[in-house]
């Protein structure tokens, strides 16, 4: 499997305003447009609508549908899916916030996949992305071969996921993480910063990197993982559900 990179974010913010769609494709113009859609969908799996500019995405954005739950009609608002096939290859997905059956905030979430490109800036994307969906969990991470593995305990690392959407949990530490919410009381940003991690408040909570350079992944991961490990040892036990470093 080729290297690819992931940002995946939780959150329990508002989506559904075309404001925030918007500031979604707009960020998605860095480094020239190497990430802009080329299609767009409601569903992540059929994304064949050919995006032509931002009004075709807002057309499309948080579009009302409705679901029968228990006998009675209930309203939604659907996801947002982009794709581009073109380089930088890459898919990405919004899922929004909603309040379930019960009045309970569901979490939404924003993840996008894409074919490495060492000339982007994912930090200055990922930065931007947890401002425009102040994050509940956030993820960027660079997989490269030793990550790659067939390990089951991995697959959701891999994949970007937190698992459920009202219980997430840590599978582990990516390059750059942001806990907010209730996974910010878990952070010691000055003993993380005297051990030489880069870490920095934002708005309900704290982003924290590995290293100062997302390729020192692909470069050096023996490094990198060493250090992956010493950041780990700063937060309570038991807090990550991976806790081994794999045999880079």
């Amino acid at each position: 499997m080729k290297s690819y990179v992931i940002i995946t974010i939780n959150t329990r913010a508002e989506t559904i305003g075309w404001c925030v769609g918007e500031r979604l494709v707009d960020s998605l113009a860095i480094n020239d447009g190497a990430l802009m859609p080329e299609y767009v969908s409601h569903n992540a799996d059929k994304v064949t609508e050919p995006f032509v500019n931002k009004s075709t995405a807002e057309t499309l954005w948080a579009e009302k549908a409705t679901i029968r739950f228990n006998g009675a009609l209930s309203d939604f608002h659907q996801d947002f899916a982009w794709r581009r096939k073109k380089n930088t290859k890459c898919t990405g997905d919004v899922c929004h916030t909603f309040r379930d059956f019960y009045g309970k905030t569901v979490p939404g979430s924003i993840c996008l996949t894409s074919a490495c490109n060492e000339n982007i800036d994912w930090y200055l994307l990922f930065k931007t992305w947890c401002e425009i969906f102040p994050p509940q969990l956030g993820m960027l991470h660079l997989f490269s071969k030793p990550e790659l593995g067939s390990d089951k305990k991995y697959d959701s690392f891999q994949l970007g996921i937190f698992n459920e959407a009202l219980n997430p949990d840590v599978p582990n530490i990516g390059w750059a993480m942001f806990y907010g919410d209730e996974f910010a009381e878990a952070v010691d940003p000055e003993r993380i910063s005297a051990a030489g991690f880069p870490v920095e408040k934002m708005g309900n909570g704290y982003l924290v990197r590995v290293t100062e350079n997302i390729q020192d992944i692909v470069s050096d991961f023996s490094v990198f993982s060493k250090r992956r490990a010493e950041l780990k040892s700063l937060f309570p036990a038991g807090f990550f559900l991976i806790e081994d470093e794999p045999l880079g």
